[in-house]
């Protein structure tokens, strides 16, 4: 128990040092201040799976944050966490090797059965796509504003992307295309603008990310077939029951981050 509270105190200096306040540091750790003021009364130990993460906004080496709590619990624990990263790499080694194999495969067929390369173009995007997603976090060197970066980078895509179909396929709904993806990125843009550059409590953030969702989930398929010039006979009640449960989840993190703060004076 000493080894816990000396552990404590020590992540409590480091804390003050970066001046960060414990709900400051729950919030870039995206946990409770609860959490944060258990490990520095001692209470518990973080997950291991934040280590990396809290070594990070500390400031210090993960050689000092063990020698910091060096006993039996937390031996075991780093044994843990390098068996997740063991995983860890293993898994975005074969996600991008499944990738490569992806874009193969599929200029080979495009190439065998059309002998041209035509919808491989749309395959090679939507590949990208994915992977900026899943692995282009691991490749960014210099993390602030990661999240932009990485939606900046799949807007671009996705407006290529609707090109380069239009282009295989022929037609004259490009424009159209990319009024309706405008709309709706907008409001994807105005929940990551806010998630990434406001300093509210992250479960207000998400609930602004869900009421956006709800917005765009109500009204994309009506503007869809408005721009489009489409007769639309099927009905949007699947999508309202939809919005509907995110907004009443919107309101109940809303709710509980509200009387979580509220308790704590």
């Amino acid at each position: 128990m000493q080894d816990k509270r000396n552990f404590g105190k020590y992540v409590a200096e480091k804390r003050k040092e970066k001046g960060l306040t414990q709900e400051d540091l729950a919030n870039k750790l995206y946990v409770n201040p609860t959490t944060i003021s258990k490990w520095e009364r001692g209470v518990t130990y973080p997950d291991i799976i934040i280590i990396t993460n809290l070594c990070k906004e500390l400031n210090i080496s993960e050689h000092e944050f063990f020698t910091a709590c060096d006993d039996e619990s937390l031996n075991k624990e780093k044994r843990e966490i390098q068996k997740y990263r063991t995983i860890k790499r293993w898994l975005f080694h074969i996600t991008n090797i499944g990738y490569f194999i992806g874009i193969i495969t599929c200029f080979i067929c495009n190439l065998a059965i059309d002998h041209k390369l035509s919808w491989f173009f749309i395959v090679v995007l939507g590949i990208m796509i994915s992977f900026s997603v899943t692995s282009l976090p691991f490749y960014l060197k210099n993390k602030k504003y990661m999240l932009c970066k990485i939606s900046l980078i799949i807007t671009i895509l996705i407006y290529v992307l609707l090109f380069t179909i239009n282009f295989v396929n022929g037609g004259d709904w490009l424009l159209n295309s990319y009024i309706i993806a405008s709309l709706v990125l907008l409001f994807v843009w105005i929940s990551i603008l806010i998630c990434t550059f406001t300093k509210i409590a992250l479960y207000y953030k998400i609930s602004i990310s869900l009421l956006m969702a709800s917005f765009i989930t109500t009204f994309t398929n009506p503007v869809c077939s408005k721009v489009l010039g489409i007769s639309n006979n099927d009905s949007n009640i699947y999508n309202v029951i939809c919005a509907v449960i995110m907004i009443i989840i919107a309101f109940y993190l809303s709710l509980k981050q509200f009387l979580s703060k509220k308790s704590r004076f």
